[in-house]
């Protein structure tokens, strides 16, 4: 009796085993299956954000979709440089991305529009005209206008609301505020929004390249002639600076910061010296000596001073054996400060005697060069990452007209690049026309 009412028992057991595993499976099943689901669904919706697939609902494949993506941001499906579904989703949720994401739905939403095209006209206040109806609901779809119900009358009458949104229209997009209909100010309000939608994806593809937010780093927008620098996403630094002219476009790099030098001299390259330098030699016989430049001998390394009334032949036939070199000091073209970068472009940043410069709203100004409008205080940031003995002959260094180098053992990144459209520090998008 005892046999049968074990056997009983561990049956009984064994049944209730069974069936706790099966509910336990049947819960997770679910759960993992949505999980996947949930992370194919995410991805996807990116995909679709980029414009690498035509439906946020057209692929399920995770790992499709991940070497999809990878593909449309290194050009390969796997480099060391590829992500993986972590770091996408990851990504996702960064505030950046999910403002870029937000901007490109909303574009693609005023695309289905048929976006009015505005003629050019004066305006002035209380001007009554069919423009002001169409600049009125342009400001007010793209946010630079809050909508309010007016009498249908009123729509075409230009008022002050509608000119402080045509001058909000024209910050973002570093145009002169003036509220007027210029033609700069027309072509970047004629735009539809299908070209926005491609350049924010541009701008979307850029950010998710800069996976590692947290790093520090400093980022020069060419477009908007800014350095900033960034770490943990937060903004820490911000300068003007000016960059190459049309002529001598400074390149898109992406290197490292890895020598402050204080008082520098410059050897000007032989583009600066027969397109410029020449020129003023022949216009002002003491051009060279006023400037503090010397001829350094090729062979002995000795410095050549007495350059008064030195004329541009006389300057040719003396560089066929010797170097010009402008020694360090108020007149230097590098001012108190040079910044190295490693490139082949022979590319740096640097201070400038010329500080008036910087109030231009236009300032593709140098060489190719990056002359910044804080030098010193760029320098300090990067110095105070240094060992403590390296930051006391910094402070001495400041006080001298002595040249001399110090080299980072802490090398920020720098990426030079030529960026049209970013999301600002306040969130809001700004554009600049290339």
């Amino acid at each position: 009796m005892k046999r049968v009412k074990a056997f009983w028992c561990q049956l009984l057991v064994r049944l209730l085993i069974v069936s706790f595993s099966a509910v336990v499976h049947a819960d997770i099943a679910p759960r993992v299956s949505l999980d996947n689901q949930s992370v194919a669904m995410q991805l996807s919706s990116l995909a679709f954000d980029l414009g690498v697939i035509d439906s946020a609902a057209e692929s399920t494949n995770t790992v499709g979709l991940v070497k999809l993506l990878n593909k449309e941001l290194f050009q390969v499906e796997f480099t060391s440089l590829s992500l993986s579904t972590e770091q996408y989703l990851k990504l996702i949720k960064r505030k950046d991305i999910a403002s870029y994401r937000r901007l490109i739905k909303q574009y693609k939403a005023l695309d289905r529009f048929q976006w009015p095209m505005i003629n050019p006209i004066e305006l002035r206040l209380g001007l009554r005209v069919k423009e002001v109806a169409k600049l009125r609901w342009v400001l007010v779809k793209l946010g630079d206008m809050e909508p309010h119900t007016i009498a249908a009358y009123r729509e075409s009458i230009y008022d002050p609301s509608v000119e402080a949104g045509l001058k909000r229209f024209q910050i973002r997009h570093g145009l002169s505020v003036d509220g007027k209909l210029g033609n700069q100010t027309l072509l970047s309000i004629n735009t539809k929004p299908s070209f926005r939608v491609v350049q924010l994806q541009k701008a979307l593809k850029l950010s998710l390249k800069k996976f590692d937010e947290e790093q520090e780093y400093v980022f020069v927008n060419l477009t908007d002639y800014t350095l900033r620098i960034s770490k943990n996403g937060v903004e820490q630094l911000k300068m003007p600076v000016i960059v190459g002219k049309p002529s001598s476009k400074t390149p898109e790099l992406n290197t490292v910061v890895s020598v402050v030098t204080i008082n520098p001299t410059w050897t000007p390259p032989a583009s600066i010296i027969y397109q410029d330098i020449m020129k003023s030699v022949d216009e002002h016989p003491n051009y060279l000596r006023n400037n503090n430049f010397v001829l350094k001998s090729y062979k002995t390394g000795i410095e050549d001073s007495n350059l008064a009334g030195m004329d541009t032949a006389i300057l040719k036939h003396k560089l066929k054996t010797s170097t010009l070199v402008q020694r360090s000091g108020d007149k230097n073209a590098l001012g108190k400060f040079r910044f190295t970068i490693p490139n082949t472009s022979a590319i740096f940043l640097h201070d400038t005697p010329n500080k008036y410069l910087f109030k231009r709203a236009n300032r593709a100004l140098s060489h190719g060069c990056i002359r910044l409008s804080e030098p010193e205080r760029f320098a300090h940031y990067l110095i105070s990452k240094e060992p403590l003995q390296t930051q006391h002959l910094f402070q001495k260094a400041l006080k001298t007209n002595k040249t001399m180098h110090f080299r980072l053992r802490s090398r920020l990144p720098i990426n030079i690049i030529y960026q049209n459209v970013w999301i600002d520090k306040d969130g809001r998008l700004q554009i600049r026309e290339s």
